[in-house]
């Protein structure tokens, strides 16, 4: 399903697979409406777009279906422009059935895409059918070999919100990820099941705000979302700084 985006916003959807590819590869998806596909790719493989041409990019419960997310980020990072905007919506591994898994490591994540992701591959299924789909033991080799030959897309990696800020810094130290945190909401309530990364290319010293305010319909919906308090603490700082 698209995120909702500003009217005046022209967006290219980026996927593996066709649309209707989607509805034979997620026949459990049937019904449900999908974002029209512009481009076939990956996140991990933005070639179609060329450097520093995008003003955004939205990856909203992507990176976790990511094998290499490192490379996702690159990727992201590549193809936006200085200033442009990341938004990342992540699953909150507590809140949902990733639950039962033990959450991803940094160095975990640092092998994969230094040694490749093939070495974990099948470890990943394999824990995917015993905690998620709850595969009865006898059953688990030939539910991850059909799996692993379809490609059937699983959440692959699972964060916290502290964890994956962990593994967000660590990143950006070891492989100079240009990016800088804009603004970060965690889960607001017991139901919410995610957290929300907005990230913008370039470092810059002090707080950093985009230039001017956004149009009124546009600023209340999104001061009365998850990101207003950390928007408003934002702004709160900058005003401070410039007295």
């Amino acid at each position: 399903m698209p995120l909702g985006i500003h009217r005046e916003a022209r967006v290219r959807y980026v996927d593996r697979l066709t649309v209707e590819e989607q509805r034979r590869h997620y026949p459990e998806l049937a019904g449900v409406q999908l974002a029209r596909v512009d481009v076939i790719g990956s996140a991990e493989d933005l070639s179609a777009f060329d450097d520093c041409s995008l003003d955004f990019v939205i990856a909203n419960h992507l990176l976790e279906h990511l094998e290499d997310p490192i490379a996702g980020l690159l990727e992201f990072t590549r193809v936006l422009k200085l200033g442009g905007f990341l938004y990342l919506g992540l699953p909150d591994q507590r809140r949902t059935f990733d639950r039962e898994r033990e959450l991803t490591s940094v160095e975990h994540l640092l092998r994969d895409h230094e040694d490749g992701v093939i070495t974990s591959r099948r470890d990943h299924y394999v824990e995917w059918a015993r905690h998620v789909a709850h595969v009865q033991p006898g059953d688990i080799d030939g539910y991850v070999e059909s799996n692993m030959s379809e490609a059937y897309s699983i959440h692959f990696h699972c964060w916290q919100p502290d964890t994956f800020l962990d593994f967000f810094v660590a990143v950006r130290e070891k492989f100079g990820l240009n990016l800088e945190i804009l603004a970060f909401a965690p889960p607001e309530h017991e139901g919410d099941i995610e957290f929300i990364v907005i990230l913008a290319k370039g470092r810059f010293n002090g707080v950093r705000l985009p230039p001017g305010p956004p149009p009124s319909r546009l600023r209340d919906t999104v001061l009365h979302s998850r990101l207003g308090p950390p928007l408003r603490a934002l702004r709160r700082a900058t005003k401070r700084s410039r007295n």
